[in-house]
């Protein structure tokens, strides 16, 4: 009998080696029948009894970050195929749209050494200890629960990658797939159409005729583009705990499994215990920072004059807002820097209803800066504060329901101009009806 594991992780279970101790044991006491009884066996002195390895089948303890800026700690019991989410004392009527991130206990690992990197439509990256495909059907050992995915859904298999490879996923042939060979030369490119994969060869058509290339040699599979609809609604990140990624729509969690929808109608089972990180991307939220303004006004009277900047302090470093009457400091990933006098005009679209923000002074500036920081909306003030250095950051939540054009304002204080780099941190518009 030969017992050949060729991964440390089946279905979410660890095989740990007190625990293949315990089955080898088992094994022989089946074979010699009663020769060992089950007592006898677990209270040998040689092999003590094992402790089963467990993994939660759940999301367990998060934290959950909603559109409107305001953060849950709280756990998800399920997510209902209308994106209603039950758990424990959550907001009533919660639903996906309005989550931005969903952030587990669990830490994502390093990037596999060894294995293959499968590269999906959509965005998806999936990191596999083996794959094979016959009959348009990939078989894989993953994180997912799912273990065959139809060949539709590959970008890529990436074993060694190269700026070669880089290119060719990000240019595909429409009609052909594209295998990547290292030669004694150099790396080569063979166009054909995949048929299959396995341990030992890449088979492809080629030129009418089917030829097998050693796997040793292939550097990466990149498949034909085949143009196929992806999901257009609110569309999830889903980062697992050893660095795969998929991206769809979560259809629902039920039973500690996600239905995510991807490309072409077909859905991905993913476990909640192999989560670490979701983020949500919903047409309910809109960075400012992801739209063109209308319309753009800046005037330096003595400071050296900069431009806006996204994600960014006018100065071009991290958006930063230092604490009231503190070295500490508040970073940003979204939104705008200026520096006074500014004026930028944005056009709300899509109906959202409320803008939020938070406004302050840039944290480079040192505890300089005195200046006027206004919203408008159709030329209706909403919101005006003095902002200083040391004054700390600013929330900013007003409704814009029915207005058109939303306008932030950037005046120069007692100082004119002079250390008046401000943040406009998280500007964003949102759907919250």
């Amino acid at each position: 009998m030969k017992i050949r594991l060729q991964n440390n992780n089946l279905n979410g279970c660890f095989f740990s080696s007190n625990r293949l101790l315990a089955w080898t044991g088992i094994l022989v006491g089946v074979c010699l029948g009663d020769f060992i009884s089950s007592e006898g066996f677990c209270g040998n002195w040689l092999v003590a009894p094992a402790t089963a390895s467990t993994q939660d089948n759940d999301l367990g303890r998060v934290s959950i970050e909603l559109i409107n800026g305001k953060t849950i700690n709280s756990s998800i019991k399920a997510i209902a195929s209308g994106g209603e989410i039950e758990g424990d004392k959550l907001p009533p009527d919660l639903n996906v749209q309005q989550v931005l991130s969903i952030n587990t206990a669990r830490k994502t690992s390093d990037t596999p050494a060894d294995g293959a990197n499968l590269k999906l439509v959509g965005g998806g990256e999936l990191w596999v200890s083996s794959v094979s495909m016959e009959d348009e059907k990939l078989e894989l050992v993953s994180s997912l629960k799912s273990r065959e995915l139809p060949l539709e859904l590959l970008r890529a298999i990436v074993w060694t990658n190269s700026p070669l490879v880089d290119r060719k996923i990000k240019n595909p042939s429409a009609d052909f797939d594209t295998v990547v060979v290292n030669t004694s030369s150099g790396e080569r490119m063979v166009e054909g159409i995949l048929e299959a994969v396995d341990s030992e060869f890449v088979r492809l058509e080629y030129k009418g005729e089917s030829k097998k290339i050693g796997l040793e040699k292939v550097k990466a599979i990149i498949t034909a583009d085949l143009g196929l609809e992806k999901p257009t609604e609110t569309i999830a990140l889903i980062q697992l705990v050893d660095g795969s990624r998929m991206v769809g729509e979560i259809l629902e969690l039920e039973g500690g499994v996600f239905q995510v929808g991807v490309a072409a109608g077909n859905t991905i089972e993913v476990l909640a215990g192999n989560v670490s990180s979701i983020t949500i991307k919903s047409d309910r939220l809109r960075y400012l920072s992801e739209q063109e303004p209308l319309e753009v006004q800046e005037k330096a009277v003595f400071a050296f004059q900069r431009p806006w900047k996204r994600n960014l302090s006018v100065a071009g470093n991290p958006l930063e807002i230092r604490l009231k009457d503190s070295e500490e400091v508040r970073t940003f990933k979204k939104g705008l820097g200026v520096q006074a006098s500014s004026r930028l005009v944005f056009a709300n679209e899509s109906g959202f209803d409320r803008f939020s923000a938070i406004a302050g002074i840039a944290a480079e500036t040192n505890g300089r800066g005195d200046c006027q920081m206004i919203v408008r909306g159709d030329g209706i003030e909403l919101w005006s504060e003095r902002v200083t250095g040391g004054g700390g950051p600013l929330e900013i939540d007003v409704d814009i329901e029915g207005i058109k054009e939303i306008v932030l304002v950037v005046s120069p204080g007692a100082e004119f101009d002079l250390g008046d780099h401000a943040n406009w941190g998280e500007a964003r518009f949102l759907k919250t009806k």
